[in-house]
Order: structure tokens, then sequence, then C-alpha cells
């Protein structure tokens, strides 16, 4: 969100012609760079969470499934 905004006040300064000084424009570039690595970053901890989420399916599916063949041999048992 902050970045689409940043990258529309850019636009608008473009339009209007608006001379930034060199420290304005420094800022505003660390502060885009900023937010892409922010924004990278919480891609890849989504990506592990789904692979993590996959996982503990998998698992809860395998032990189910063994939950229930070892029930079945014990009422076979009895």
């Amino acid at each position: 969100m902050e970045l689409q905004n940043i990258r529309e006040h850019r636009q608008a300064a473009q339009r209007t012609r608006v001379e930034l000084t060199s420290l304005e424009q420094e800022i505003n570039e660390d502060r885009e760079a900023n937010l892409e690595r922010t924004n990278m970053h919480l891609e890849r901890l989504l990506d592990k969470v789904d692979k993590d989420l996959v996982l503990l399916r998998h698992m809860a599916f395998h032990y189910r499934a063994r939950n229930m063949s070892a029930k079945a041999r014990i009422k076979s048992l009895k």
C-alpha cells in the first residue's frame, strides 16, 4: 500500500515537473528499496508457512491413518 502511494507520488511529481533535491530523491529511493525488501521477506515467510501447512496436513492424515489401522488391529485381537 505504501509502495503504491510512493509510486503515485513520484508519478505526480514527474507530471508537475517538481524538482526534488538530491536528499529527497535519496530518501524516496531508500524508502522504496526498503519496502521492496520487506515485501520480498514477507513473501518468503508466507511461502514457508504454506509449505509447513502442507506438511502438517500430510502428517495429520498419516497419523490418523495409523491410528485407524491400530484400532482395527486391536479390534481383531479381541
